[in-house]
């Protein structure tokens, strides 16, 4: 039987979700400064580039737009914005099958790494889309604020 060929990324890519879909990547990581628990872009790559390579996946980021601005700081610093809209070319060694993933990276800074956090930030939030990466907890604790029940039984 013949490979159908230019499919391998869409079947390795569901391979992927699948087995992440069994471990998640927990929020282990903390922001002291603003109380919230969180997943780091070393905790995205170390669960995500092995399987990468055992699918032969490779993933090249693409910085298609940009944007840059300044804000002014409670003490009178200067905090750096920056916004990235980056296309992501998820592609197979095996057939040269191709999906590209855009998303949209964040990030501020006083110094001179808005850009790199904007960057490790459209990574993450791509790879939590395309590989639909849960956060291995039960259920979101947001659903138990609504007044009227989990946000998913509401109508």
């Amino acid at each position: 039987m013949m490979e159908q060929t230019g499919q391998h990324v869409v079947e390795a890519v569901s391979a992927i979700q699948g087995e992440l879909a069994k471990t998640g990547i927990a929020k282990n990581r903390k922001n002291d400064s603003q109380k919230y628990m969180f997943r780091g872009i070393d905790d995205v790559y170390a669960a995500l580039s092995p399987r990468l390579s055992e699918h032969g996946i490779t993933i090249t980021p693409r910085v298609v737009d940009k944007e840059f601005s300044e804000r002014q700081t409670r003490n009178g610093g200067v905090l750096y914005c920056v916004a990235l809209t980056v296309d992501f070319h998820i592609r197979s060694k095996r057939d040269g099958s191709e999906m590209i993933a855009t998303t949209i990276g964040e990030a501020m800074d006083s110094g001179d790494k808005a850009s790199n956090k904007a960057q490790s930030s459209a990574y993450k939030y791509m790879a939590f889309m395309t590989f639909g990466i849960p956060t291995g907890e039960d259920a979101d604790t947001e659903t138990e604020k609504w007044p009227h029940g989990p946000h998913k039984n509401r109508t």
